[in-house]
């Protein structure tokens, strides 16, 4: 990289996340503008002059709080966690709680850019960054948490907009829940509602959290009323500490509580939303701890449940791909009416290039267990459609995860699985779309 002449430096040592030494420049250029028709050198004086100018300026710029504080809001979570090493004054004003707010609801939209997923099934948990950053095993996010993983098992997590929602169990069947910070490492122990009779009965704990409209966060607990046969609800705020509980339930008897996907709830537009494989689909909303309507799509013709393999949200909408067992390289992408009025196709996806590429994909020499026999060897684990002409579809095929973009049909490998990762296969393993958690980056409080 090229510099200017005249330049100055400040170096400064900080440590990386994973506690290795790194180096930070922090580098000075000044351009001198000439007059077109002069050809006359700067002298001597007036080089000192714009010099003593320039480093006045510097350090105006840096004993100014307000200035300071504006130009570090703009920056990333990442670049803000390693800057707190620079002085005692930037240590001060980065890991205030009020800048941290701050940061999170200036940034809520670029927040919402998604950086990696997080690929889990007991007892194998993978990171897979989409920035192509060393990150390709979750040892590391073990070890993030280690300070609460003491005699627990990790279960389950629960992902919305930055923050994770961690479910442990001991060996004697306690549980605990606890919201996570991965960014910045900071936690916050759950408490069950008073209301739940056993740790075992508790279905999910769902984040809801939206920087744009609060720095709080709620967690909705859906638990099974044995007496009743009904799945109760409830929502805690992180404001107040406290459990509102819902006189909404879903009746069980009905519907069948084991149908309803209570594990991959979506939160959008200040309410959790859960499918269902053969009963209705369910938008319960957050602020007062009620259902709303919510359509539900068809079961295909001629099967007795729908083939759910994805639902997430992109763009501020819902998606979900459903399996289509006569159209084996055929994925229609569902999206959600902004009024909520029904579920269109916004995409339909043409893979029948991937056998070619890919000969496992169509490999009817595959033997699986029973209970893993599915009609299509590759599975949607993601779709994101944050920007025009951005929709991009990741797939998981035997032993690879690769990215297809829709917009100019390119194909780029991510990751190779392992065949011991998930499930076995004879060229490999792949997940689900149901495995998948977003990351993204955030200093929001916990």
């Amino acid at each position: 990289m090229a510099f200017y002449n005249n330049a100055t430096s400040m170096d400064s040592s900080y440590f990386d996340e994973f506690g290795s030494i790194n180096r930070i420049t922090l580098i000075h250029c000044r351009r001198f503008k000439r007059h077109p028709k002069s050809h006359m050198s700067v002298s001597s004086e007036s080089s000192l002059q714009i010099e003593s100018l320039s480093s006045e300026s510097a350090q105006h710029i840096a004993s100014n709080e307000d200035i300071l504080t504006e130009i570090l809001l703009h920056l990333p979570p990442k670049s803000l966690l390693r800057f707190q090493t620079v002085s005692k004054h930037w240590l001060s004003i980065i890991s205030s709680p009020v800048f941290r707010r701050l940061h999170t609801r200036k940034n809520a939209k670029s927040s919402a850019s998604t950086i990696g997923f997080f690929l889990c099934r007991n007892p194998i948990f993978n990171f897979l960054s989409l920035n192509e950053e060393d990150l390709s095993t979750m040892s590391m996010m073990n070890k993030r948490f280690s300070s609460i993983h003491n005699g627990k098992i990790f279960y389950h997590m629960n992902s919305c907009n930055g923050l994770f929602c961690l479910d442990f169990k001991f060996s004697n069947g306690k549980r605990e829940f606890y919201v996570y910070n991965f960014t910045t490492g900071k936690h916050r122990l759950i408490p069950l509602p008073n209301t739940v009779d056993e740790p075992h009965l508790v279905k999910t704990m769902n984040l809801a959290f939206d920087p744009e409209k609060s720095e709080d966060y709620n967690v909705v607990c859906v638990w099974l009323s044995v007496s009743e046969n009904q799945l109760r609800f409830a929502v805690y705020s992180s404001g107040v500490g406290i459990w509102k509980h819902s006189t909404a339930c879903y009746d069980c008897n009905e519907y069948g509580a084991v149908d309803l996907c209570c594990d991959y709830g979506v939160f959008l537009n200040g309410a959790v939303h859960w499918v269902s494989q053969t009963g209705p689909f369910l938008c319960f909303e957050v602020g007062n701890c009620s259902f709303r309507s919510m359509p539900t799509t068809p079961i295909p013709q001629g099967q007795w449940h729908r083939d759910i393999e994805y639902f997430g949200e992109s763009g501020g909408h819902l998606q979900l791909i459903g399996q289509n067992s006569d159209q084996r390289t055929k994925v229609d992408i569902l999206e959600l009416e902004v009024d909520y009025s029904g579920w269109f196709i916004k995409y339909h996806v043409n893979l029948d290039f991937l056998p070619n590429l890919y000969p496992a994909v169509v490999n009817q020499e595959v033997n699986l267990p029973e209970d893993y026999a599915y009609s299509n060897v590759f599975s949607t684990i993601c779709f994101l459609d944050d920007e025009e002409d951005k929709a991009r579809l990741f797939l998981s095929l035997p032993g690879k995860i690769i990215l297809y973009n829709l917009g100019d049909g390119m194909i780029k490998e991510l990751a190779d699985v392992k065949p011991a990762s998930v499930r076995h296969f004879l060229d490999g393993a792949r997940y689900d779309g149901l495995d998948m958690y977003k990351h993204v980056e955030t200093l929001a409080c916990v």
